[in-house]
């Protein structure tokens, strides 16, 4: 049998009922020029029985038997593709019917590129698109720092020119394209990797895939670890070795912490990641860029300690805010009522509406060591309110938004000192209603309230 243009690796286990949309999605293919390869890791629910019917309307080439690990699955289809052109697909993704046609004509065209590759869409379990991704060009550095995360499921490969790095490495158990990826980019000029702003596959966004599940990102990480210092240890980096090693490692924890703030926000384990992050080098900007996004925790870089906004018990007020008469340029701010003080905020979505300062700045900034804090005790009445600090560069820090369904509530935001004043603005609504009952600074002198510890890849 003569080799076919394409293979494409299928990974298969106990995939029913998903796996018949990846056959399907093959069946489909306007392409026919294509072998598949299916490693299926020993199912025992009939996906077998499956793959096997499904041979007499594609070109199956089936290896069933128990793997070590998802990386030994990988590795053993890539060591049977015949084609020049190879692609890699699991159960719970499909390719577009033109997929396999757009591929060839791709690297028909572009005869020295190591991958080609389009973008993914995310589908729901109603197979509805909710989501697309197109990984940005290929960089080695953002790579190992997981900066840049390519997609295996819309990238081919150039088997002949990729020659002896064809393969991946199953002594780790998750993560081998990590590693994969990272000996390519070692090995070839960042002008190799082709990218489109075109999709090319789909995959589920569902927890049936371990991408997308909080608990794998522990494993995760501690695969791509191995893989990072494997690699360094086997000399592929000349210079700067260990400056590498830290912001890659740190790199890979903050990668694992915005993952599952996208998967499960409040996770224990996002702030956690931060932390170990920020053992590895607490100057990535990275780190500090995430917290201030996430709020509610906040960040010193000095030290690489994360603590959340808790109090400790020793914190007292020290001084009282005051307000000042919104000016006329913000439009439509106004005081309805000094007792309690009731602001209108401005009549634009993100309108600036009040601001708060203390008379006695100086004498709380001289007050020795601890965390300053602002409370507000405040309540909206119509719409939303943004509570922030107003930063000497006219920046807006920590802010908070309230709405009417929170009822009588607290603002906690830390400062530096007592010398940063709060603005109050509209939180995306205009012409909202806000009381504000009490406004505070507060100074707590114990300034290791609430530190976050690092995670346990141990565990």
């Amino acid at each position: 049998m003569r080799n076919p243009a394409i293979s494409i690796l299928l990974i298969v286990k106990n995939a029913l009922p998903i796996l018949t949309g990846s056959l399907d999605s093959l069946k489909n293919q306007t392409c026919k020029d294509f072998e598949v390869v299916v490693v299926d890791g020993a199912s025992t629910d009939g996906t077998l029985g499956v793959l096997q019917q499904a041979t007499s309307g594609l070109p199956l080439e089936i290896v069933s038997e128990p793997d070590r690990n998802l990386a030994d699955g990988f590795a053993k289809g890539l060591r049977r593709a015949k084609g020049s052109i190879v692609g890699m697909l699991c159960a719970d993704e499909r390719y577009y019917p033109d997929t396999l046609e757009r591929m060839a004509e791709w690297f028909e065209a572009e005869p020295d590129a190591v991958m080609c590759g389009g973008k993914v869409d995310f589908i729901d379990k109603r197979d509805t698109v909710i989501g697309s991704d197109l990984t940005a060009p290929f960089n080695l550095p953002a790579h190992l720092a997981c900066e840049l995360v390519p997609s295996n499921l819309s990238s081919f490969f150039n088997r002949p020119l990729i020659g002896r790095d064809f393969y991946f490495n199953a002594a780790v158990p998750t993560c081998p394209d990590y590693e994969y990826w990272a000996r390519l980019g070692f090995r070839f000029p960042r002008s190799a990797f082709k990218r489109y702003d075109v999709s090319v596959a789909q995959a589920y966004r569902t927890r049936d895939s371990m991408s997308f599940r909080a608990e794998s990102f522990t494993q995760f990480c501690r695969d791509k670890l191995a893989h990072l210092n494997d690699l360094l240890a086997k000399g592929y980096v000349k210079d700067d070795a260990e400056a590498l090693r830290r912001r890659s490692s740190a790199g890979i924890h903050m990668w694992a912490a915005e993952q599952l703030n996208s998967i499960e926000p409040g996770h224990p384990d996002i702030l956690a990641h931060c932390a170990e992050a920020a053992r590895y080098d607490k100057s990535y900007e990275r780190i500090t860029r995430f917290i201030e996004s996430i709020g509610k925790v906040r960040y010193d870089p000095a030290t690489g300690i994360i603590r959340r906004n808790t109090l400790g018990p020793r914190a007292a007020a020290v001084a009282q805010f005051e307000w000042d008469k919104p000016p006329r340029n913000w439009r439509g701010a106004t005081i309805l009522s000094e007792q309690p003080l009731t602001v209108q905020t401005a009549n634009a979505p993100w309108g600036y509406s009040l601001r708060l300062s203390i008379p006695e700045e100086n004498a709380a900034r001289n007050l020795n060591g601890g965390q300053y804090w602002v409370r507000l005790d405040l309540e909206v009445i119509e719409g939303k309110v943004g509570v922030s600090l107003f930063a000497p560069d006219q920046s807006l820090k920590g802010e908070q938004i309230f709405n009417k369904a929170d009822g009588r509530a607290t603002a906690l935001i830390p400062i530096p000192s007592g010398a940063n004043p709060v603005l109050i603005r509209s939180g995306g609504q205009p012409s909202s209603v806000m009381r504000l009952y009490r406004a505070e600074l507060l100074c707590d002198p114990d300034r290791d309230s609430g530190t976050v510890a690092a995670i346990d890849l141990d565990q």
